[in-house]
Parts: structure tokens; C-alpha cells; sequence
């Protein structure tokens, strides 16, 4: 009688939870021990189908893809066997299963009365999109924020599959939507100026910095306080991250916005939807870096593969890496986390930990703290970590995963940084048909169109250089009475003064660079300006009257800078953008 009465409890008001690590509980609040990671997927197939029959040939598909295990069936059915067991604990042991049944060459989950907090989730929104259709701002709202209070974290965390990708994507791109929508009637409500909308608001927009309406609705928000300017730096930061993060430029709304506030700067209320804009910019070029990076990171199983980007400033590390993240999807199921390490590890890895669930109490200080709680909540997942601004190997380290099935892309302004075992590789310039075929994007198809030999010449003038050749292109774009060939003239310092736009610069990366310099070596990139195309130490040590070793010296500080790049047989070589902010950019004062 005591397991017929279990076997009641158990099967039914069972409560899941998918909006984060995947759990069960009993009507009574006792935790059901769900088995291994693929029997969990297994289950959550079941119950997002909502008791329909699953014929065992998609369940496979679903654990698997395209390559099943040669025994995928009999998983299947051992799994099935487990969960009946589960849920069925006083079944005898020949009698029909009345839970997880199977007919019809599938299964089915029949719990009774299961609460699965997708459903849920899936519901709420519905509902508070019908309220505000209906023009119940305050209730969509309210209807709105109990369906996000079930968000826990990644969804279906740690399940394998391409079912569970799926779901992952589909239900993250819900929860981000319902987010925004949140905001939005937030500022509608003028909730704002009672609640901390506003500080929230921004932390979103700062962890999703490619999504055009959260920053659309920050800028709003920002404006109606009366920080226009903050606004506007909000656009600025969003249109520098778009160029570098994809090579695009801000979509029609957005810009509207920005060019809305510019023209009449004082607070107006909020008003009315955001709708989503933005315009894709093209990725061209780099077919082979990316084809690399791709096998680095599927490479052994049983090894972490890291990947470090180097490159001068300006050539499109963030970009490839963004881009290579992207091709990498299906590798990662459990999502790409972004971290920009800046002076310090401690930092990031709190933002990593918060990413990866860890509520705000439970991340300790200290660097070797966060990294021993990073390291654990990383165990099981297949995660990739895309890792900006590395200064050093010690300041990587910690942010590096250990676990088998996480991988990380590294960008560094630093050729010196060593990583053990990270496969090393160098972004080079763009070829001639890949820069035409970016700046001629930018610019727009008008302008190819008119004068494709302009275009020509000033692609030629960028050499290669990804920011240049944007910059060059939205100079041309703002500007329709500037031509190309004036924008590419040789005159004076060269188009280095000419390529900015946007309150951006192509010297400003070469500027930050040469700052960290020593004495020595800026000298020794000031000499460059008038070296051979391809040279060594004995003509700069020449140039400098000082010894082979010491220019050896100054030249190793400018590779590692990323302002000289090594060429063959211990020859060097600078990029004409370099040479010319060397030649017209370090006067006397820093010789």
C-alpha cells in the first residue's frame, strides 16, 4: 500500500522546471532524481510535447542530429524503462505502463496535471500581449513580469542535442523579447521614476549590446530624465560595437532616434512601441581564418581548445571572433559568453558567474574565488567564451575554462601573450577584392555604382585595414558631396586625418598603442616611417646610431604592440596607415 501511495505522489502535480538547470518536484515538494544528462533530454522532449506521441525515430534526432550511435534505439528504450521507473515506482513488473506509455512506435508522458514552467512562461507572454492589444498597459505589465519571474537562467542548462539547442535558442530569444517589452511599458507607465527601471534597464543593454531596441530604450529613458548627452553616448557606444562586433551600422530606428535627440535635445515623454531595427553589415573576407578557427574548436573532446587572435589595431579580431562564434553555434549548446577582461580577472569573472546563474550573493571576492566558482559552473557545459582586451597571460588564465566540451577565442593587442597549449593566429589585412567589397558596402551600392574607380584607389589607400575601410565608407556615406578620390588623396598626411567619422578615428587604436610604449621604441617607430618596405634590426639600429641588440630590442616591443608585423627570413614590415601616423603623429617631444 506504501508504493501504490508513492506511485500516486509521483505521478502526479508533478512540477518541471526547463527556465534554467532542468528539475522535478513532487506535489509535496520532494526533488525526483531525474538521471544522466541525455535521459534528461530525453524527458524534456517528452514534456514540451505535451503528451503527444513522439515516435522513437525523432527522439533519436533529437538526442543526436544526424549521427546516432549505432545502439541509439536501445538508449531510447532504456531510458523509457528508467523515467517509467520513476514515475511508476509500484508498477509490477509485467503490467502496462500508464505514464510513460508507448504506442504507435513512439512514447508519450501522460503525468497528471504536470506544471512545466515553459508553459507557463509561453502563456504569460501571450496573455500580456493580448492585455496590451487590448490597451491594459499596467495589467500586460504585471502579466508580463510574473511569466519573467520564472526565468532561472540558460534554459534546458547542460542538456545535449539538437532539440535542446532549439529550444534554447527559441526560448532565450523570448526571454530577451519579453524583457525589452518589459522595459518598454515600464517607461510607458512612467514606472521610471518610481522603481530602478532605469539602472536595470541599462545593466540589460550593457550585457546585449547588439540589440538595437535595448538600446533604443535606454536612449529614451535617458532623454526623458534629462541626460540627453548620456543618450547619446549611448548611440556612439552602439554604433562602435556594431562596426566592430559585425561590420554593420545602426538600423533606421535607431539612427532616427539619434538624429531626433541631436535636433531637439529636451526631455519628451515616452511614447508608443520600439520596433526592432537594425541592418546587417557584410562579413567579407577571412574565409580561411574563420575555416581555422572553426577546426581549432572542434577539435580533440578531451581537450579545452583555445584559440588567441592577434593582429594591429583596427584589423577585425572582435569581428572574426564574433563571426566564428556565430558558424560555432550547433558546437556550443549552451550558449557564448562574452567577457572584456580589461586590467583585471576578478572583475569579468563576477560578470561571467552572474551569466552562468550564480545569484549576486553567492559570488565571493577574490580572483581565485570567482575562478574556482567559474570552473564549476562550467563543469558539464559545452560553452564557448569569446575573451577581449587580454593584457597578459596572467590576467587570462583564470578566465580560461577546464573544461572538456568549452572552448574560448582570445583577442589580444599583444603578439607576446603565451598561452599554453592555445593555438596562435595572426589576423592579416584584407585582400583587394574583400576591402573593395566591404568599403563599397558601407558606402553604399550608389556609390559603387558612380565611381568604382574611386573606390578602387581609396580601398587601396586603407591597405587592407577593416576600420579604415568602414570609416572611409561612412565618410562617403555622411558626406555625398565628398568624393572618393579626395578622401584617398595622397596630399599632406594622406587619408590617415581623413579616415574618421563618428567621433572615431582609424589613428586613435595606433595612438593607444604607442602611449604604452617605452622611449626607446618609439623612436624606433618613428624611424620606421623611413625604412625600407621590408626591414631588419641592423637598418633600424642604422637609423637609430645605436646597436643591432638595442633596435632588436625596440623592434620585439613594436611587434609585441601590434604596431610592426614580423615578415619572412627576420625581415619586418609596417603598414602604410602606421607609417603615416609614425611619420606625421610623433613630433620631436616624443623622439
Amino acid at each position: 500500500m506504501a508504493d501504490t501511495e508513492r506511485g500516486r505522489r509521483v505521478a502526479e502535480g508533478v512540477r518541471f522546471r526547463l527556465l534554467g538547470p532542468m528539475t522535478a518536484r513532487t506535489a509535496d515538494g520532494a526533488a525526483l532524481a531525474l538521471g544522466p544528462s541525455q535521459q534528461r533530454a530525453l524527458l524534456a522532449v517528452l514534456l514540451l510535447r505535451a503528451g503527444r506521441t513522439v515516435p522513437v525515430s525523432e527522439l533519436c534526432d533529437a538526442l543526436w542530429g544526424e549521427r546516432p550511435p549505432v545502439r541509439a534505439v536501445g538508449t531510447v528504450r532504456t531510458y523509457a524503462s528508467r523515467l517509467r521507473a520513476l514515475f511508476e515506482p509500484d508498477r509490477p513488473a509485467r503490467a502496462p505502463a500508464r505514464i510513460l506509455v508507448y504506442a504507435a512506435g513512439g512514447y508519450a508522458l501522460r503525468l497528471s496535471r504536470p506544471a512545466v514552467d515553459v508553459a507557463e512562461f509561453e502563456r504569460g507572454l501571450a496573455d500580456a500581449a493580448r492585455l496590451r492589444a487590448a490597451g491594459a498597459t499596467r495589467e500586460a505589465y504585471r502579466t508580463r513580469e510574473r511569466a519573467l519571474a520564472l526565468w532561472a537562467g540558460c534554459p534546458l542548462a547542460g542538456l545535449p542535442g539538437p532539440h535542446a539547442e532549439a529550444w534554447r535558442d527559441r526560448l532565450t530569444g523570448l526571454w530577451l523579447t519579453a524583457r525589452e517589452a518589459h522595459f518598454r511599458d515600464a517607461l510607458e507607465l512612467g514606472l521610471d521614476r518610481e522603481t530602478a527601471a532605469v539602472p536595470a534597464l541599462r545593466a540589460f543593454a550593457a550585457e546585449h549590446p547588439l540589440r538595437e531596441r535595448a538600446q533604443e530604450l535606454l536612449m529614451r529613458a535617458l532623454h526623458r530624465a534629462g541626460r540627453t548627452g548620456e543618450a547619446l553616448a549611448v548611440y556612439e557606444a552602439t554604433r562602435e560595437t556594431l562596426a566592430l562586433e559585425l561590420g554593420a551600422t545602426p538600423g533606421p530606428d535607431l539612427a532616427a532616434l539619434h538624429h531626433s535627440l541631436r535636433a531637439r535635445p529636451t526631455p519628451r515623454p515616452f511614447g508608443g512601441a520600439c520596433a526592432d531595427g537594425g541592418a546587417a553589415g557584410p562579413f567579407v573576407g577571412r574565409g580561411a581564418e574563420s575555416d581555422l578557427l572553426l577546426g581549432v574548436l572542434a577539435g580533440a573532446p578531451d581537450v579545452v581548445p583555445v584559440a588567441v587572435l592577434t593582429g594591429m589595431p583596427g584589423i577585425g579580431k572582435t569581428a572574426l571572433a564574433a563571426h566564428v562564434a556565430d558558424r560555432a553555434r550547433g558546437l556550443f549548446p549552451d550558449g557564448v559568453l562574452r567577457a572584456d577582461l580589461g586590467a583585471g580577472a576578478a572583475a569579468p569573472l563576477g560578470r561571467l558567474v552572474r551569466a552562468l546563474g550564480a545569484p549576486e550573493a553567492a559570488v565571493p571576492d577574490g580572483t581565485e574565488a570567482r575562478a574556482a566558482l567559474y570552473r564549476s559552473l562550467l563543469a558539464g557545459r559545452r560553452v564557448l567564451l569569446l575573451l577581449g582586451g587580454a593584457r597578459d597571460t596572467a590576467g587570462l588564465l583564470p578566465l580560461l575554462p577546464g573544461t572538456p566540451g568549452c572552448a574560448a577565442l582570445v583577442t589580444t593587442a599583444s603578439r607576446g601573450l603565451v598561452v599554453p597549449g592555445a593555438r596562435p593566429v595572426e589576423v592579416p589585412e584584407l585582400d583587394d577584392g574583400a576591402a573593395l567589397e566591404l568599403l563599397a558596402a558601407v558606402a553604399g551600392a550608389r556609390r559603387a555604382r558612380q565611381d568604382p574607380a574611386g573606390l578602387r584607389e581609396l580601398a587601396h589607400r586603407c591597405a587592407g585595414l577593416p576600420l579604415a575601410l568602414y570609416l572611409a565608407g561612412r565618410r562617403l556615406r555622411l558626406e555625398p558631396g565628398l568624393s572618393a578620390a579626395e578622401l584617398a588623396s595622397p596630399g599632406g598626411t594622406g587619408p590617415l586625418a581623413r579616415l574618421r567619422a563618428d567621433g572615431r578615428a582609424v589613428e586613435d587604436g595606433f595612438r593607444r598603442r604607442a602611449q604604452g610604449l617605452s622611449p626607446a621604441a618609439l623612436r624606433a617607430l618613428r624611424v620606421t616611417a623611413t625604412a625600407p618596405d621590408r626591414f631588419g634590426p641592423a637598418e633600424v639600429a642604422a637609423l637609430l646610431a645605436v646597436g643591432e641588440a638595442e633596435a632588436a630590442g625596440a623592434i620585439e616591443e613594436l611587434v609585441d604592440s601590434g604596431l610592426l608585423a614580423p615578415g619572412a627570413s627576420g625581415r619586418y614590415r609596417c603598414h602604410p596607415l602606421v607609417r603615416a601616423f609614425a611619420r606625421h603623429r610623433l613630433g620631436p617631444a616624443q623622439m
